[in-house]
């Protein structure tokens, strides 16, 4: 199966998008069911079955300082197509569903938060790809913005003990559905840090529908300095999980999160198909995904000299492979807070995807 890859920093700033849209909806917060009886939702909206509830969360702004924080999401709903006609978008968000996240925000801490509304900038709604929706600020319909499905109401400042609730919207290319909504501690989503999860039931079956079994080989596009673009069978062999005892005295390049997360051990086999010798450094791309959304990448031994990563071999890192001949390469992977391994993908040159397996852990 080949899954988008294309993730985007979550501290990058919003699209501009006007939608010319009248309706809002969703299961919104007992204040605000007048509201959405006033205007019902469209029949081409539908309520997606989203994890509601609380998660106490650190929110750290653009000055690295750090608020305790409350996010209640309350309902997010899946728009059309429709609501995007008429827009002025990006040629990357042509063909894209904007979807409706509505959340509250307490602020739990002793501080007045300054400028509030950055909280939504460390959430990301997860694609059943594996992708990361595109956020989308909403401009445009009648005088004063009250028509439109979704609008930012974030105060300017919350003291502590407040609260407010808004929404936000994200969008997905069609066909992908939503795995999960995750708010991350640090604001990067795929490196290691404190990260709370709302699920979406169905979600994962949907992004396991197709993933290759272990052992089975898939075609690989690996870019090479010299030779450029080159495709080759690869196939999963294993994930074992680790201690995180088992990295403690190695000099590795870990933030607090990491140091306390548990390393998974991937190998992968590629076998050259020729005409020249292959030189054995594809582990790089390797990619862990997770229950949650996340793309972890790996740890591996060259990056680290002569040090030796337990459970996670270096014979392979400085041999060039023949025509015809395999090697199997090792990266381990920090998994941190309670999410798992779900699958294990390739990142390929020159394509948006991941050549994808499922990954059962030992």
């Amino acid at each position: 199966m080949r899954l988008s890859s294309y993730v985007r920093k979550l501290s990058m700033g919003a699209a501009s998008i006007p939608l010319l849209a009248a309706c809002t909806g969703g299961h919104w917060a007992e204040e605000a069911a007048e509201r959405v009886a006033e205007r019902p939702q469209p029949s081409s909206w539908t309520d997606l079955p989203v994890q509601t509830g609380a998660r106490d969360v650190v929110h750290t702004d653009t000055d690295d300082r750090s608020y305790k924080v409350r996010i209640t999401v309350k309902s997010l709903v899946r728009g059309s197509e429709e609501d995007m006609r008429g827009a002025r978008v990006d040629e990357e968000l042509k063909g894209t569903v904007p979807h409706y996240l509505t959340f509250e925000v307490t602020n739990t801490g002793p501080e007045k938060i300054p400028a509030a509304y950055m909280v939504y900038s460390k959430l990301s709604l997860n694609g059943t790809d594996w992708t990361h929706g595109e956020k989308i600020s909403l401009s445009g319909g009648r005088p004063g913005g009250v028509d439109l499905p979704c609008a930012d109401t974030a105060p300017k400042t919350l003291a502590p003990g407040d609260s407010y609730e808004t929404c936000v919207a994200y969008a997905l290319r069609k066909g992908v559905g939503v795995l999960s909504l995750t708010h991350s501690a640090d604001g990067y989503f795929d490196e290691g840090g404190a990260v709370a999860t709302w699920s979406v039931k169905g979600g994962l079956e949907e992004a396991s529908a197709g993933l290759a079994e272990p052992g089975t080989g898939i075609r690989v596009r690996w870019e090479d300095i010299e030779d450029g673009v080159l495709e080759f069978p690869a196939a999963l062999v294993s994930v074992r999980r680790g201690r995180p005892a088992d990295l403690a005295r190695l000099d590795l390049d870990l933030n607090e999160n990491e140091r306390r997360g548990v390393p998974y051990y991937v190998w992968v086999t590629y076998t050259n198909p020729g005409p020249k010798d292959l030189y054995a450094d594809q582990a790089g791309q390797v990619r862990l995904v997770t229950e949650s959304g996340r793309q972890i990448p790996g740890q591996t031994p060259f990056l680290h000299g002569t040090e030796e990563i337990p459970n996670c071999p270096t014979d392979w890192t400085t041999q060039l492979v023949p025509p015809g001949e395999s090697v199997t390469e090792c990266s381990v992977h920090l998994v941190t807070g309670d999410d798992k391994p779900f699958a294990v993908g390739f990142s390929e040159a020159d394509r948006p995807g991941l050549a994808a397996w499922r990954a059962p852990t030992h």
